[in-house]
């Protein structure tokens, strides 16, 4: 009768919903707590439900799913509300493959008392495929459906994850598994780490991997891989080892639905969209239909990185699931989910669903999900993806259930939510539910790393917006965010409080927003993004010194050593492989920041006080300025050490103004002192001497420096030898830019090259020195050595074909001028040497110079764009812009877009395109009349959603900043679209106040929203919203016609 009577309260439960929910709305909105970061804690009927199947049918058990032998299989299903359960099992993983068939369905028996169905077959089973056909009722509705789907459990699965396999993982370990090893970091905060996407390591034919094997978990498997294959710079793993890293945190890698398996090459995801947590990702497989080999490859990535004594990190996502008809709700609806005050689906994670990590069975799903990684493919760590979403009690029982493994298994995750997270009052265990935010680090252990928001910021400006500045820009104001991070946010009130230097994940980039380089690019207006800008290099190895000489667990993006770009995308998760791709040519390109990247890595291995997991080093430290009012360029302190086989004093000074500065340090206890870093290299070598306290520190760079006493005596050796390269302008010996030292391991190959960022007005005239070579324990130098271009009509002026060009010739040239019938057509067109259209004294003049050996290699074309108000007065729009360049090269210019304005086609300007010219002042000039400010925005859902859209818009004025808000009510989320027409499209119109762009946020009333969608000018626009994909913000398409009408309406193109 008791199992009896638990089945009958659950049912009670659901069936009382509908007489109580009007009361439990008004009771939840009562007693609402909103405990902080966007969580909100609310109890309803549901929730009442749910607790029922907690307290009656929790299962604290490990072989949940199936348990395979030679002899038998035993499938086994948690579903306490199910009616009935069958097993189908498959000969292949779905409909499309050569034999594939239906089996059998066999109906499985249910235990009363744990709510768990199971059978046994018997035979040899292995490598069938199965799904579960489950009716079963919904504990918080009473509703009763029947689906068809893969198992929670899954461990193995056919192409896409429909179904799942029956697989012996022992036939899976590839040669040599049994003596893989974990590789473990002693301590959290010696981790160096490298977070890296699968496809992005080896996408690219630049890393000199196997056509085959690129994009791959094989492409791990390859030594000795090469720059373009080429044999001296390696790359991909042997790169890694070389580098310094010590971690590797690969985005997802389990089964995600966001890419189809069985498609092109050409898809790209990041993976936050699981669909089977305890299975690879088939598209990263040689084969994704057959279930075995994305394991086995899989095991054969890990094994790799182990053998170069790589830990491997697992960035996982149990805060959501792809979608809200996964195998969680098909076998127990609603269970596995949290529920927001209206019985919908509560989407703190902004992807359209929130896991219930407080309910029993999915906390023990999550942490035997971790354990089976750990022990079935030795994985070392976990990056837990919204980790605020998840609650403290989970993360600090995963915690301890890891420590019975090893208590080196690494943990840290997101410490924030991505919208309001409903959740219960109380967990499972009956305890008060408490988010793992930063608010509640103390509630946290100390070994559950947290992400430093505030020092990325304080580093770069903030990350919502590329445009945003940082200390490394020059920002003063983040100087006292620089300071906190020294210490790991751990001394001090700022933004958040970790416990201790272990609970920060120290970092200035991520895959999440813009790379580094971009944001460096966008914010200082420097050109094009996938340049190279010298100060942008300096800044750059600015952010890395910061990480590097603060305390916490050090990281950064893949390829943040070499200045990796993704072409100014802050949202790149489902862009092209070429957006996301590591170009490893940049290796060579960026080799001095590269360079500087290793000595960082080996100055913080070297100094205890920077991976310190406590707080013991606190007092150490004397700060220049205190962190709380620190509002500086400069942010200077000096560290003492108590370990005796290291440095004993250390002196770290970071200078982000844009000249050099003399820095006094506050503790002038040291006076003689050894520099192992500063604006050109870092490392264990001494690269100068100071006496006393006052350093001189370059322009945007740090300087690190030692006391020399310890430093003679300890004579550490980094093993590397160095080389630096010159870049000089031969005729007078200067340097066009500043000299690079690059560095690596003794007797490996070195490659040198010339410098981008050097104008071509110049051209390579001659090198000298070992370019291509050995790294040795001598070092090398090598200068390239630079001369003036001379444009192409220069070299053609000999118009008295003498062989020489010289005074002779501008004085024939003069004569022609003034008497072109003398000479031929051909001879004639040769008198334009500047460029500029015509034949004049100008010409002259630019032949005058050339003959006197000055250069004659760059000039300049500045654009401008005008209107002409009602008074007669003419005025910009937007300010001009210059293109400079090398004279002679053909330039292009476009019209300004912007709302309010159209080009006046009347006065079209005559040299919309040309030749940059030299020694004039050219122009172009766009004119423009007034035009209509109001727009017209239609919307409309393309799928089976019905929520009304709600619009948030502002503007952007010509300059691109924000301006006026263009919603009616004037608050977030703005104007909510109640009324459609017959084909369902709702309408809103809104006029411009100022001249520039509009701006949109649809959300659906402000939960799940877009992305800031900016820089539009249409006048009328169609906008339509993928309701198979509203999730990750970027679910809207914009026309200019209507798609109704029209199937190839164009999409509307923003302005930059």
């Amino acid at each position: 009768m008791k199992n009896t009577k638990k089945f009958v309260s659950v049912v009670l439960a659901f069936c009382m919903l509908g007489t109580t929910t009007a009361v439990t709305s008004m009771a939840a909105t009562t007693d609402a707590e909103t405990v902080s970061g966007g969580s909100v804690a609310v109890d309803t009927t549901a929730t009442k439900a749910l607790e029922e199947l907690d307290a009656n049918y929790r299962y604290d058990g490990d072989d949940l799913g199936v348990t395979y032998t030679k002899d038998a299989t035993t499938f086994k299903v948690w579903s306490p509300t199910a009616t009935e359960i069958k097993v189908n099992i498959f000969t292949k993983g779905s409909d499309d493959e050569q034999g594939a068939s239906k089996v059998a369905s066999y109906r499985l028996e249910k235990e009363d008392a744990t709510g768990i169905w199971k059978i046994k077959l018997t035979g040899e089973w292995k490598d069938y495929y199965y799904t579960y056909t489950i009716t079963v009722v919904n504990p918080t509705t009473g509703e009763t459906t029947t689906s068809e789907t893969q198992d929670v459990y899954s461990k193995a699965v056919g192409v896409n994850g429909n179904r799942s396999m029956i697989v012996d993982l022992d036939s899976t370990d590839p040669d040599g598994w049994d003596k893989d090893t974990h590789v473990f970091q002693d301590e959290v905060t010696d981790s160096t780490v490298w977070e890296l996407h699968v496809k992005d390591f080896s996408y690219d034919a630049s890393s000199g991997v196997s056509e085959e094997n690129r994009g791959k978990y094989l492409a791990f498997t390859e030594n000795g891989t090469t720059l373009n294959g080429e044999g001296n710079i390696s790359t991909c793993i042997d790169y890694l080892k070389e580098l310094g890293v010590n971690t590797v945190q690969l985005n997802p890698f389990y089964d995600y639905a966001s890419v189809n398996e069985a498609g092109n090459d050409e898809q790209f995801n990041w993976g936050y969209d699981p669909q089977n947590y305890n299975v690879p990702e088939g598209s990263y497989s040689s084969n994704p239909y057959d279930g075995n080999v994305r394991i086995k490859e899989c095991k054969e990535m890990i094994q790799a990185l182990h053998d170069a004594g790589i830990s491997v990190v697992m960035d996982v996502v149990y805060n959501h699931t792809y979608s809200t008809d996964s195998c969680f709700q098909k076998t127990v609806p609603n269970y596995y989910y949290r529920l927001n005050r209206a019985g919908k689906f509560s989407n703190g994670s902004g992807c359209g669903n929130e896991c219930a990590t407080e309910r029993a069975m999915y906390r023990n799903y999550v942490i035997q999900s971790c354990l089976y990684w750990v022990n079935e493919y030795h994985i070392d760590g976990f990056r837990y993806d919204l980790m605020g979403i998840m609650d403290v009690e989970t993360m600090n029982q995963l915690r301890d259930a890891l420590d019975q493994v090893d208590n080196r298994v690494t943990m840290w995750g997101e410490a924030w939510t991505g919208g309001d997270s409903y959740h219960p009052t109380n967990t499972c265990d009956g305890t008060k539910f408490i988010p793992a935010i930063q608010s509640n680090a103390g509630s946290l252990s100390e070994r559950i790393g947290i992400f430093n928001d505030s020092v990325r910021d304080a580093i770069k400006g903030g990350a919502m917006s590329i445009a945003n500045t940082g200390f490394v820009q020059g920002s003063k104001g983040a100087a006292k965010g620089i300071s906190f991070g020294l210490f790991a946010n751990s001394n001090g009130n700022y933004k958040w409080k970790a416990k201790a230097p272990s609970q920060s994940v120290t970092y200035a980039d991520c895959h999440d927003n813009a790379a580094l380089y971009d944001q460096l690019v966008a914010s200082t207006a420097s050109g094009d993004y996938g340049n190279r800008y010298e100060d942008l290099v300096k800044m750059n190895k600015m952010a890395g010194a910061i990480v590097n000489t603060s305390q916490g667990i050090s990281f950064m993006l893949a390829g943040q050593e070499m200045a990796r770009t993704k072409y100014g995308d802050t949202n790149s998760y489902k862009s092209s492989p070429e957006i996301n791709k590591i170009n490893w040519n940049n290796i060579l390109e960026y080799q001095d920041l590269v360079s500087y990247y290793k000595g960082l890595y080996e100055i913080r291995k070297n100094f205890t006080p920077f991976t310190a997991m406590d707080k013991s080093y606190s007092s150490a430290y004397t700060l220049n300025k205190s962190m709380g009012s620190a509002f500086s360029n400069q942010v200077a302190f000096t560290v003492k050490n108590d370990q005796p086989d290291e440095w004993q004093t250390m002196a770290v000074i970071h200078n982000s103004a844009k000249k050099a500065e003399e820095v006094r340090l506050k503790d002038e206890s040291c006076t003689e002192w050894v520099i192992i870093a500063n604006d050109k290299t870092a490392g264990l070598k001494k690269l100068g001497e100071v006496s006393g306290s006052t350093f001189t520190v370059p322009a945007i760079s740090t300087v690190i420096a030692v006391d020399k006493a310890s430093f003679d005596k300890l004579a550490l050796d980094d093993g590397m030898g160095q080389v630096t390269v010159n870049y000089v302008y031969e005729k007078t010996g200067e340097n066009l830019v500043d000299p690079e030292v690059i560095q690596g391991t003794i007797g490996t190959g070195y490659t040198t090259a010339e410098n981008s960022s050097i104008s071509n007005t110049y051209i390579l005239s001659k090198v000298e020195g070992p370019a291509t070579g050995t790294y040795s324990e001598t070092p090398a130098v090598v200068t390239y050595y630079y001369d003036d271009y001379v444009p192409e009509s220069f070299k053609n002026a000999d118009f008295n074909n003498d062989g020489a060009i010289d005074v002779r010739d501008v004085t024939l040239m003069q004569s022609i001028i003034t008497d072109p019938a003398s000479v031929d057509a051909d001879t004639y067109a040769k008198i334009d040497v500047n460029y500029d259209t015509r034949k004049d004294v100008n010409d002259v003049t630019a032949l005058q110079t050339y003959t006197t050996g000055k250069p004659v290699s760059s000039g300049s074309v500045t654009v401008n764009h005008f209107y002409t108000a009602e008074d007669g007065t003419v005025e910009k729009i937007t300010p001009s812009t210059v293109i400079s360049g090398r004279v002679g090269d053909e330039y292009t210019t476009t019209s300004y877009r912007t709302i309010g304005y159209t080009v006046d086609t009347t006065k079209t300007p005559k040299n919309v395109n040309g030749h940059i010219p030299y020694g004039v002042d050219m122009s172009v000039d766009y004119y423009y009349v007034a035009s209509s400010m109001d727009v017209k925005l239609h919307v409309k859902h393309n799928g089976s959603l019905t929520w009304n859209p709600s619009l948030w818009l502002w503007g952007s004025d010509t300059n691109g900043v924000d301006a006026d808000n263009y919603t009616t009510s004037g608050e977030w989320p703005g104007d909510t679209l109640t009324e459609m027409d017959e084909n369902g499209w709702y309408v809103k119109d809104f006029t411009c106040t100022k001249a520039g762009s509009y701006n949109i946020i649809v959300s659906d009333t402000g939960t799940n929203q877009t992305i800031d969608y900016k820089g539009f000018i249409d006048n009328e626009l169609w906008i339509v919203i993928d309701d198979s994909n509203v999730m990750g913000g970027t679910y809207l398409t914009f026309y200019t016609e209507n798609p109704d009408n029209n199937p190839n309406a164009p999409i509307a193109v923003p302005i930059a």
